[in-house]
Parts: structure tokens; C-alpha cells; sequence
């Protein structure tokens, strides 16, 4: 994937690479991905990091709080496996 992470780029190659990024520091929330990344639809990313670049991401369900500290339950949390034998 070409280099292109600036935070205010809403491309997709751009959110892909800050999100790539990102799960190679911890594993994210929706949540997190929408106000930490600029990215309001991850799972689109998350599709397109495991199918068509071959990224190994679980995803886990969890209950996690907003800005505003309401919950909300079954949220994705994803995680990026660490055998990064694939391109991208």
C-alpha cells in the first residue's frame, strides 16, 4: 500500500495505511477508529485490509463507552494478528 497517513485525508488508501498503522500498536475499537483516525466506517476497511491484502484481523465483540460515557454494547474490537508474511 502506497504511503499516504495524513489524518485529514478521507481517501481510502489513506485510512487503510492510519489504520494498518494503528493496529500494529494495539488492537481498536469502532469507537477508537472514529475519533482517533478520522475513519467513521472501519468495517469497510477491515474488509479490505483482510481480503484483498491478505491481513489476518479478528474481531471481537465488546461494550464499550463514547465521548458522552454511554454505553454500547457489542462494538467491534479488531485486532491485527502478528504474522505479517503478506503484502501491504
Amino acid at each position: 500500500m502506497k504511503k499516504q497517513n495524513n489524518i485529514h485525508s478521507t481517501s481510502l488508501v489513506a485510512q487503510r495505511q492510519r489504520l494498518l498503522e494503528a493496529l500494529r500498536e494495539r488492537s481498536l475499537t469502532t469507537v477508537d477508529c472514529r475519533n482517533e483516525l478520522n475513519i467513521i466506517a472501519p468495517a469497510p476497511r477491515i474488509y479490505e485490509l483482510r481480503h484483498n491484502y491478505g491481513h489476518e484481523i479478528l474481531t471481537e465483540r465488546v461494550t464499550v463507552a463514547d465521548n458522552h460515557g454511554r454505553l454500547h454494547p457489542r462494538v467491534a474490537r479488531y485486532h491485527l494478528m502478528k504474522n505479517e508474511n503478506c503484502g501491504g
